[in-house]
């Protein structure tokens, strides 16, 4: 029953202009300001280790403003569910996308490597149109949301594949036949799974899959996000090549410049960074944690 109910409410989101949907935005995320929500305390640490140059007031400000943005995030679920594949195309500008068309005019497998920033959902959605896609998701443990939550991403094509063992031997098979893989810089692995690399002046623990997935099969890598733009304009999504040490063999060379990008990138539009995420959750061994 809940599942229909949400799946009528996205209905109506996609009924409705995307600019209303931004403004309706606004009112929301101040009300949810100012109501108790434990990941307000995850907000505020966030925003004081990332934004250490920031007071308190303009750390508020920017608090406030993600939660709009957050608000924006979930009623653009009706584009992501049922705007047709025109009207996403209307709505979408591009930034470095010749690089993609090179790449695949040469014959090259692509990996693209996004994070929690925009409408990331809709960045997998827009290549799924171009690009036989492949994307790495964390499935859910109940089966049904599982399906619900899969089935708009895979409408134009796209396949999802749940993070886990078995996920390595798919993405590798994606990429050695010359198609595309799309997954997020910015997930916190177990620990034993990843490295300590910067990210805002602090160590983040972050996957090596990115290196792995390059080293092995010699793919054209991109670093790309979907900026929510202002007034309902639409999204502008921005793809860079990754820097050559994606290949190093020291895993934490490879990913230094892509923790840069993504911090360079949240710097852009710092409040469409997905906050309530414990991004620092993991410590080294030695060093104290940082959410209470």
């Amino acid at each position: 029953m809940k599942l229909a109910a949400t799946s009528g409410l996205i209905r109506l989101f996609s009924l409705l202009p995307l600019s209303l949907l931004h403004r309706l935005a606004v009112p929301l995320g101040w009300l949810v300001y100012l109501l108790p929500w434990k990941k307000h305390q995850v907000i505020q640490t966030n925003l004081r280790l990332c934004f250490p140059e920031l007071d308190n007031r303009q750390r508020n400000q920017l608090h406030r403003q993600h939660l709009v943005d957050l608000f924006r995030l979930i009623l653009e679920a009706g584009v992501i569910w049922h705007w047709s594949e025109r009207s996403i195309r209307r709505h979408v500008q591009t930034e470095g996308w010749e690089q993609i068309t090179a790449a695949r005019q040469a014959g090259r497998a692509i990996l693209f490597v996004s994070g929690h920033l925009g409408n990331w959902e809709l960045l997998n959605l827009f290549l799924s149109i171009h690009l036989p896609m492949v994307c790495l998701y964390r499935a859910p443990e109940d089966t049904g949301l599982d399906q619900f939550i899969t089935q708009p991403r895979e409408r134009f094509g796209a396949r999802m594949v749940a993070g886990g063992s078995p996920s390595l031997r798919h993405l590798l098979a994606q990429l050695k036949a010359r198609h595309a893989v799309g997954i997020a810089a910015d997930i916190q692995p177990k620990r034993g799974d990843g490295v300590f690399v910067p990210l805002f002046g602090h160590q983040a623990l972050s996957m090596t899959l990115a290196n792995k997935l390059a080293r092995r099969t010699g793919c054209a890598v991109f670093l790309a996000w979907a900026e929510r733009l202002p007034n309902g304009q639409g999204w502008k999504l921005r793809f860079n090549a990754a820097d050559q040490a994606i290949v190093a063999p020291d895993p934490v060379e490879a990913l230094r410049p892509v923790n840069q990008w993504l911090e360079a990138a949240i710097r852009q539009a710092p409040s469409q960074y997905l906050w309530i995420y414990k991004r620092f959750g993991r410590r080294p061994d030695g060093e104290q944690k940082l959410y209470r």
